[in-house]
């Protein structure tokens, strides 16, 4: 597979980490809010603020290592896909601690 071929699916990939990533800032800021001084809103923006520093981190390095080795692709695929599957999993540990916390307040 050619460089080419892959790059719609690589800028696919940026734009659900985009918008993944928007979608988690505010959820996580909706949480941290009801909570912000007790531990559970300081570890909801502290756990928010470093995964999104790793999974940028990360698309960064799978980037570079597509354009600068092609060959590649047998290690990129595969982080590519953990990377979108672990987005998802932190929206809906999100929304899931969001929907605990309000149940809780009411």
């Amino acid at each position: 597979m050619e460089n080419s071929n892959l790059g719609p699916y690589l800028w696919a990939a940026l734009g659900i980490l985009a918008a993944g990533s928007v979608y988690l800032i505010v959820e996580g800021y909706k949480v941290h809010k009801l909570f912000a001084e007790s531990i559970v809103g300081k570890l909801v923006k502290a756990l928010v603020v470093v995964y999104l520093i790793e999974l940028y981190s990360l698309g960064v390095v799978t980037f570079a290592f597509f354009f600068y080795y092609p060959r590649g692709l047998v290690v990129l695929l595969p982080i590519l896909a953990l990377w979108i599957v672990s987005l998802m999993f932190a929206i809906f540990a999100i929304r899931s601690a969001k929907q605990e916390v309000s149940r809780l307040v009411k």
